[in-house]
């Protein structure tokens, strides 16, 4: 009795067993840590060239000849820009950077108008400057993803210029201004590939309270207008791109290519009191060098 009662335990026993091996066959899902960077103290510099387009408005001009009455949309050329940027690196992942955007470029359009042997031209210059003081914590979520969030405020002022001029003779003149300061937060996400190259998505907005002015005159009609007032502007940006490190004695050379978009809305009036928008995008090139402290 005892022997057939040892084999049916032994029986129960390798066919449970079995079973709980089945069970945990295949793939197991292991949350992945979520940690901060070792303590560090750094210095860095960096710089970008940005090839950049605004948008936002269109200058439309009419082109009469005595055949036909069209309309041609004006829209702003290409023109090069710059960001510089400093950091400073301490603690666990923690940083303090200062960085500062510069934009700024003619467009000439000319047209006929009905009959007129000299061409008039539209000279547009839109003008944009935006200084972010961020305060940053970077944190690793495994060995190839990484986030930085971060804080602080941003200065910036977007502007736009219109002369037309005909014959050499000022036609009309005309400003619109914002001038604004206000929070700024984002992140900036990236993901390692290997050998010093990885890939990147930033996100960020703000919210900026400051001067929204418009001037406009014409002395061909001898009028001038003028409006200022106080407004609230909230502003976005996004940059998708990829990196290169390479490491070096003195601390690390990094390459960066990508592409930008920025859009403050409703940051520009019209000289009729119509609030547009002002937005730049465009590609962009740049380095930026890490040192360590010791």
């Amino acid at each position: 009795m005892s022997k057939n009662w040892n084999k049916t335990a032994a029986a129960v026993l390798a066919f449970t067993s079995s079973a709980v091996f089945a069970g945990t066959m295949g793939p197991v899902c292991t949350p992945g840590s979520v940690t901060v960077p070792c303590e560090r103290t750094a210095w860095d510099f960096g710089g970008k060239a940005l090839y950049l387009q605004t948008t936002g408005l269109d200058y439309v001009g009419a082109l009469i000849t005595p055949a036909a009455t069209t309309l041609e949309n004006f829209n702003d050329n290409w023109g090069w820009g710059f960001q510089l940027e400093a950091s400073y690196h301490f603690n666990t992942g923690n940083d303090l950077n200062v960085n500062w955007y510069h934009y700024s470029h003619e467009t000439t359009h000319s047209f006929f108008l009905d009959g007129a042997i000299v061409p008039t031209y539209y000279r547009i210059e839109p003008k944009w400057d935006a200084v972010n003081v961020e305060f940053g914590q970077w944190v690793d979520f495994g060995e190839q993803k990484n986030i930085r969030f971060h804080g602080g405020l941003q200065w910036a002022q977007v502007k736009r210029e219109i002369n037309t001029t005909t014959a050499g003779v000022l036609f009309s003149t005309g400003e619109t201004e914002f001038d604004g300061i206000g929070p700024r937060v984002g992140s900036d996400m990236s993901f390692d590939l290997g050998n010093g190259f990885a890939i990147y998505g930033n996100g960020a907005m703000a919210l900026l309270v400051g001067d929204n002015d418009f001037n406009v005159s014409s002395t061909l009609l001898g009028v001038a207008l003028s409006g200022s007032k106080t407004t609230v502007i909230p502003e976005f940006e996004a940059k998708l791109g990829a990196t290169y490190t390479y490491p070096m004695a003195q601390g690390d050379l990094t390459l960066d290519a990508g592409y930008m978009w920025v859009d403050y809305l409703n940051a520009n009036q019209t000289f009729v009191g119509t609030p547009i928008d002002f937005g730049l995008h465009g590609p962009y090139i740049g380095l930026k060098w890490v040192g360590n402290v010791v």
